[in-house]
């Protein structure tokens, strides 16, 4: 009896146990949706400005995943395919630390690692924890409330009663809305995702107050989506929803389509007006170059009329889907009973919203009566939907650009920031982009091949699984499908966009990955490997693992962000309280100590100790500031400040030919900067005329003959860029500048002589 007591006090203690863990992981995940959108979506931009965010989003993931490692250590099952998968996950981490040994950016290279670290925690918390139905909704809660959130928050700065700095995203057309990511068409696909979330809300909610607030959230995703005017992200919709609807029963199909109609064709009766409205608002709000931004009230005529029309087309939205629910859901179900019986029925509502989706885009597109119903800018938007537009041109262009490093760099990449540091020297035109505005062409340009395949496959596995599931239990299917929405939608847009570099969308994309397979998790379990003895140790080793690498990642990433808080706190000495240099020095030294291969730290000792060089002529400074650069370019080759550093110091130090070879280096990294042919050509005409002067006829052939190549090639790529298509833009401007032709008619006229 005592045995049996003790027995049943123990497997109650151990239940508790396992309870608390999971609602403390559960409320860990919880409270990162809610916290973390609202620092610029934790973009990552590969610059310092924004890395203490992403660190402090990466220490609060470790320390869920050390209690996701808790919870394992009594509740993982090696013969389940749960268990494989929060080891497999760690591949993508694995990979990015393998392709840091021959990284380009080491400092990057590291930083990838410590995300991708987080991004499988998120990934095997959600697997672990969303298992049950309370703690999946508590995640599904603060999904929704989170997103929602930031919908609110957009708006509030579309209205005028909030600033944010790029909330409204200023492009040469005017302002398009971004909310807490500072770019719109990131934000148009997360609006997307949510846009298809809230209608399976509304559609499958059994509360009549759930479908209300859903329903009511139509019509503000929808207009926030039409203020975003992107493209890409209307081309999205669709295919998402053909690829959900087989999905649904033939009832909840056509509610489905229906109330997107509805809420479309309501938000878009009173788009017109918000758009005149908003445009207004914007030029009394948003900060100009004689302005600053000064946000208006609430109850300002433009605002409240907005306020206003939206809240009515809220209402009327709203009450549209109670109205249907309560009167035509009952009688569609009586009516489609048989037909809903059919193997075929599931493809019916698909194939006519097909034919209804091309009606409706023929007559868009070739009407303009239609189009003259909608805002100008939405209807220019809807009229450049094409393959020829300067938009998918460039993306193509950076596309192809991206596979070119890959051959360079084919297994493993060049390591995390490759993209970066590297476009300039593959790039066919001279762009801007610092992001390769894909999600897989960077991992293939970051990881290589087996990077990108493990990525792939991992998601195809995760895919199948679920679709697997989804259709032999039919008893567990629920609502978790909005995590296949949300991950799915947010991978589609990436495709195309940079969506995955805000650290919060990729986040929610592995959050939702682990959330939409938990519930299937006592069916996945490999027969094969069920009967296998599993020794405690091998049980306890896996989750002991995850422990301990935690704790040595939460260590990496307070120290990489304790060093990013002493420079932070450094720079705003020297620039708003003018210390002196022998007092900042050593507070510098401090943040090179934690984390020196951090090129921003080394760019700015040798620009300080370059300045003091200038102001003392004591070459002690001169030498460590040339030391600092070579350094610094030792784990960052690429960084092009370091390499025009280097190159001044040079100069300065009297090593000519020396400086001569890093220009020639940089005009190759970077060889459509037109200021580094200018610059090299410049010092070797100087050269050539030294030649001269010194009777080196050799020299001076030498350097007449580099000063004809980067000429010649100037004008090949002059000729390369006269090729683009019409539609696509050049970038940035290439062409011969002054003074090159003026140092080259002096080589000329010296050759002449």
């Amino acid at each position: 009896m005592s045995a049996r007591n003790n027995s049943k006090s123990s497997t109650q203690t151990i239940s508790a146990d396992l309870s608390l863990l999971r609602w403390i992981g559960t409320i860990g995940i919880a409270l990162f949706l809610i916290i973390f959108p609202y620092n610029r979506g934790l973009f990552n931009g590969y610059e310092i400005g924004f890395e203490s965010a992403i660190y402090g989003a990466a220490i609060f993931g470790y320390v869920v995943l050390i209690v996701t490692a808790a919870y394992m250590f009594r509740s993982t099952l090696l013969s389940s395919y749960r268990g494989i998968l929060s080891i497999a996950v760690m591949a993508l981490p694995l990979i990015y630390w393998l392709s840091s040994f021959q990284a380009v950016s080491s400092y990057y290279a590291k930083f990838m690692t410590l995300v991708y670290f987080l991004l499988a925690a998120l990934f095997i918390s959600g697997l672990y924890f969303a298992d049950t139905k309370l703690s999946r909704k508590t995640i599904e809660y603060a999904l929704m409330l989170s997103s929602y959130l930031v919908v609110i928050f957009g708006l509030l700065n579309l209205f005028g009663q909030m600033y944010y700095r790029d909330a409204l995203w200023l492009a040469h057309d005017g302002y398009r809305l971004s909310s807490v990511f500072q770019y719109s068409n990131t934000y148009a696909g997360f609006l997307a995702a949510l846009f298809l979330i809230s209608l399976y809300y509304a559609v499958h909610c059994i509360r009549p107050s759930a479908r209300l607030i859903h329903a009511a959230m139509l019509v503000p995703i929808w207009i926030s989506f039409m203020f975003t005017y992107s493209r890409g992200a209307i081309v999205v919709i669709p295919v998402m929803v053909l690829i959900l609807l087989p999905f649904l029963r033939l009832t909840k199909q056509i509610a489905y389509i229906v109330f997107m109609a509805l809420s479309v064709v309501v938000s878009m009766a009173i788009l017109g007006k918000l758009t005149t409205n908003a445009d207004a608002i914007a030029a009394l709000v948003q900060p100009t170059e004689t302005k600053a931004q000064s946000p208006i009230s609430l109850f300002n005529s433009l605002p409240l009329q907005n306020w206003g029309l939206l809240l009515l087309g809220m209402a009327i939205t709203a009450g549209l889907v109670l109205l249907y629910h309560a009167k035509v859901n009952a009688f569609l179900e009586a009516k489609l009973g048989n037909l809903s019986t059919k193997k075929w029925s599931f493809a019916a509502v698909p194939v006519v919203a097909i034919i209804l989706a091309a009606v409706a885009v023929a007559s868009l597109l070739g009407s303009s009566a239609i189009r003259g119903m909608l805002p100008d800018k939405i209807a220019a938007r809807f009229e450049n939907i094409n393959l020829q537009q300067h938009s998918v041109l460039e993306r193509l262009t950076f596309y192809k650009d991206g596979l070119h490093v890959a051959q360079d760099y084919p297994l493993l990449g060049g390591g995390g920031g490759a993209w970066q540091a590297m476009y300039e020297q593959y790039q066919n035109n001279p762009y801007w982009s610092r992001q390769a505005h894909s999600f897989f062409v960077q991992t293939l340009v970051e990881t290589g091949w087996i990077g990108l395949i493990a990525l792939l496959a991992l998601l195809v596995f995760v895919y199948s699984l679920y679709i697997r599931s989804f259709i032999r239990y039919p008893e567990l299917r629920g609502s978790h499908f909005i995590f296949f929405i949300l991950s799915l939608t947010l991978l589609i847009h990436s495709a195309i966009d940079f969506d995955m570099s805000y650290l919060f969308i990729s986040a929610l994309l592995f959050i939702s990955l682990g959330c939409m397979l938990a519930p299937y998790s006592s069916k996945l379990v490999i027969e094969r490997l069920k009967e296998k003895t599993v020794r405690p140790w091998q049980k306890a080793a896996y989750p002991a693992i995850l422990a301990l690498l935690s704790l040595f990642l939460i260590v990496v990433a307070i120290r990489e962000n304790s060093a990013v808080h002493k420079y932070n706190h450094v720079y705003s000495l020297a620039i708003q309280q003018q210390t002196p240099l022998d007092e900042m020095v050593p507070l510098l030294n401090e943040a090179i100590d934690a984390s020196p291969k951090h090129s921003t730290f080394s760019l700015t000792m040798a620009d300080w100790m370059e300045q003091a060089y200038k102001q003392t002529s004591d070459q002690s400074y001169l030498d460590k500031a040339l030391n600092t650069v070579k350094q610094g370019r030792d784990s960052d080759p690429y960084n092009r400040g370091l390499l025009l550093a280097q190159y001044r110091l040079l100069q300065q130090k009297g090593l000519f030919e020396e400086s001569l070879a890093i220009l020639d280096e940089g005009v190759t990294k970077f060889p459509w900067d037109i200021n580094l042919y200018e610059a090299a050509i410049i010092s070797y005409v100087k050269a050539n005329q030294t030649a001269f002067s010194e009777k080196n006829e050799d020299k001076a052939k030498q350097y007449a003959q580099r000063v004809a190549d980067l000429s010649n090639e100037i004008n090949r790529r002059i000729g390369q860029l006269a090729a683009l298509p019409a539609e696509q833009q050049q970038g940035r401007s290439f062409a011969i500048t002054p003074a090159i032709e003026q140092a080259i008619a002096q080589v000329e006229l010296a050759a002449v002589k």
